[in-house]
This record gives structure tokens, sequence and C-alpha cells, in this order.
């Protein structure tokens, strides 16, 4: 089973911690610490680059730009130039991790949103 969660979360890599604004793109993951609990990354599995949600991307805009209730301007289905504007690569890596030695692994994909560097976890297969 998948369950989807879109979280922050705060990933070390390289010995370093990357924080969100980071100005270079983001790197392998070796650990990350997700609802106050360090996992490590025992192994990389997969490595992929994919486009954000772009209906996410428009509702933000959307959002920081209207009151509840209010239409998106220009008096359309949504603004214009929303859709392609907001449009932004994610990277993303599917490790095996664990919150120490004596927890199971299990797979959890990351994704690092570029410009900026915005860490979440994606999703985590049971």
């Amino acid at each position: 089973m998948v369950r989807r969660y879109e979280e922050p979360i705060e990933v070390r890599s390289a010995g370093q911690a990357r924080e969100a604004g980071a100005a270079d793109a983001p790197g392998a993951p070796d650990a990350f610490v997700w609802r106050g609990r360090l996992y490590v990354v025992r192994e990389v599995l997969e490595h992929w680059q994919e486009r954000r949600p772009w209906w996410r991307d428009a509702l933000e805009t959307v959002a920081s730009g209207t009151e509840a209730g209010d239409p998106p301007a220009g008096g359309g289905a949504e603004p214009s130039g929303v859709v392609l504007a907001g449009a932004r690569e994610r990277q993303v890596w599917r490790v095996e991790a664990s919150a120490g030695r004596m927890a199971g692994t299990g797979v959890y994909d990351l994704g690092a949103d570029l410009s900026p560097c915005q860490w979440r976890l994606l999703r985590v297969a049971d």
C-alpha cells in the first residue's frame, strides 16, 4: 500500500543539512527528518525528475492574489498564464530508509522542488 503525504521535511545530503532556499541543486539524500524522527537512507532505489502538479501552483497563485470566494483576475476560470508560469520541476528519490537499527526499513519517495529547493516527503510504501 502506498500513502501520499506531501509534507515538508529536512534532508541531509553529503553530511550537511539542506535547508529551504538552498541555491544549489539538491544531491542524493543521506538522511531526513520527518515528524521529529531521523530516518537514515540505507539505499537509493531510483531517481527521476518530474514536473510538479500544475494545479497546485495555479491554486497557490490564485490564493495569494485573491480573497476567498473572489473570482480570479481577468474574470475567467483561471488567471491567464498561471499554469505555464507556475510549472516547476522536481527531483524525486525513491529510497529505502529506517528510523534506527531496531526499526524495519521502508520505501520513501522524497521530492526536492527546484528554485527554491524545498524538500517534501511525497509517498511511503508499506
